[in-house]
């Protein structure tokens, strides 16, 4: 059993998410499966503060959740995309052993240095694949679920002129939850499971 925690983070105005994957190898089926036992999201929070509620306090609280601790270390990951870059750099200042993960247009995963490189299609692939095989079990009685229904339910594929797919939510709408589950799901099914990179 790995817990895999998941980090989407936002700037001030947007949502922030984080998600709390058990995966474990199921030995009748012969494959590993993922079971998303913690799931939320919060706006209106600062990269970190020494006094207020911040996105690095928060990762870092369910980070050291001793739940999510078995016989070794959950594995953080963190979309260093964006102002996830700052976010990253205060939560390895805080002794967070973060794997970044940079989404790109491409349909590849490549690494550079620390930091793994993949293309948003291909992890929204490796999710929509682990989904539809029936290896993601979501709680029902995860009180944030109604959220998560919404966002699957707006978020939109379309294809480019170039033949490039395009991911994203329908406009107005936030894909923060699915984001931080699927990048989850990816590297479960492609970094750790796959042995890759």
């Amino acid at each position: 059993m790995i817990y895999i925690i998941s980090l989407d983070p936002a700037k001030l105005r947007d949502w922030s998410a984080i998600s709390v994957l058990d995966m474990h190898m199921v030995k009748a089926k012969r494959r590993f499966e993922y079971d998303l036992v913690a799931l939320n999201r919060k706006q209106k929070l600062p990269y970190d503060h020494p006094n207020d509620p911040s996105i690095a306090t928060w990762a870092v609280s369910v980070y050291k959740n001793q739940k999510f601790w078995t016989k070794q270390p959950p594995t953080f990951i963190s979309d260093a995309t964006g102002v996830g870059a700052a976010v990253d750099d205060i939560l390895k200042a805080k002794g967070i052993p973060v794997k970044e993960i940079t989404i790109t247009a491409g349909n590849s995963t490549t690494r550079q240095g620390n930091r793994i490189h993949v293309g948003k299609p291909r992890m929204i692939g490796k999710f929509l694949g682990a989904f539809d095989a029936g290896k993601v079990h979501i709680n029902p009685g995860l009180p944030i679920l109604p959220l998560l229904e919404k966002e699957m339910l707006g978020f939109r594929a379309e294809l480019s002129a170039q033949g490039n797919t395009k991911f994203e939510a329908e406009e107005g709408e936030n894909d923060d939850m699915l984001m931080s589950l699927a990048q989850g799901v990816w590297y479960g099914e492609e970094i750790l499971r796959g042995g890759k990179l």
